[in-house]
């Protein structure tokens, strides 16, 4: 069953299995002129991306829920695997969000309106009670929230706390940097490791279910990858309780209820020596 609160952020873990792993599911294809699609269908959803371009770099991925109502449609670039200045891009980070995004309600009708540029939030942000009233308007500016107003069903105007307020570490940054040093300084020397990104799943309740780590190299010392990957792996895994009997994050929250979400954890090497920067995808 699709799980309803999985409204902004339920397509990067699908995004991230598309790239990363093979397709079980039953699948068609269409061609028509210069975009096609292709139609994947799993236990819990039905899944359609139209491809288009000259080299199919843009893509919308429809998901429908097994009654066939429209669940949501995201809008995506995929960006080459080299970029102009010579920076080689992993798999996942070459898709990014771009474009329209619409999601929906189980009945069908719209919940979301929204826009991606650049992979962040950008311009208006409606959200709509199931009956079509305006529950919520918002506007971003590259990914920054400018402007906000809600609305009762009745439309009056109210006070609200913004729609998604994403995960928070309740640890100090200093601490973690010092921790995040101290194991990885031999590590990621800067020459032959260079850096680390490190993406963390934490749920509705703030614990860390998932760590999947990316490793960029110098060239040649592409064998260390998988070694060094795993020892971040562990390293974020059994980071301390900076709070004695609490956890180390507070989870997301999107539309007033706790969500699961992604934060990633740049790490890399200066003169100063390692350093880290927090960032949470919406």
């Amino acid at each position: 069953m699709l799980n309803e609160k999985y409204w902004l952020n339920g397509l990067s873990f699908l995004m991230f299995w598309l790239v990363s792993q093979p397709v079980w599911a039953q699948a068609d294809s269409a061609h028509t002129g210069l975009a096609y699609s292709v139609r994947h269908e799993f236990a819990d959803y039905n899944e359609e991306i139209l491809y288009f371009g000259k080299h199919n770099q843009y893509f919308t991925v429809r998901i429908y829920r097994k009654n066939g109502i429209l669940f949501r449609t995201d809008s995506y670039t995929l960006l080459p695997k080299t970029l102009a200045n010579g920076f080689q891009l992993d798999s996942i980070s070459r898709i990014i969000h771009h474009g329209p995004t619409k999601i929906m309600y189980p009945s069908g009708q719209l919940y979301i309106n929204c826009e991606y540029k650049e992979d962040v939030l950008n311009g208006p942000f409606m959200a709509f009670y199931e009956d079509g009233t305006i529950k919520r308007k918002e506007f971003y500016k590259s990914g920054r929230l400018t402007k906000s107003k809600c609305y009762t069903l009745d439309g009056v105007e109210q006070q609200c706390e913004p729609f998604y307020q994403p995960a928070k570490f309740l640890g100090k940054p200093k601490d973690l940097q010092n921790y995040l040093g101290q194991k990885l300084a031999t590590v990621l020397d800067g020459e032959r490791v260079r850096r680390v990104n490190a993406s963390l799943t934490i749920n509705e309740i703030g614990q860390v279910i998932r760590v999947s780590v990316s490793v960029y190299t110098a060239p040649y010392y592409e064998s260390q990858v998988p070694a060094v990957g795993n020892y971040v792996q562990q390293v974020i895994r059994n980071m301390p309780e900076w709070t004695p009997e609490k956890l180390n994050w507070k989870p997301a929250i999107n539309d007033g209820e706790a969500t699961s979400s992604t934060c990633v954890l740049s790490i890399y090497r200066t003169t100063s020596g390692v350093q880290c920067y927090m960032s949470y995808r919406l």
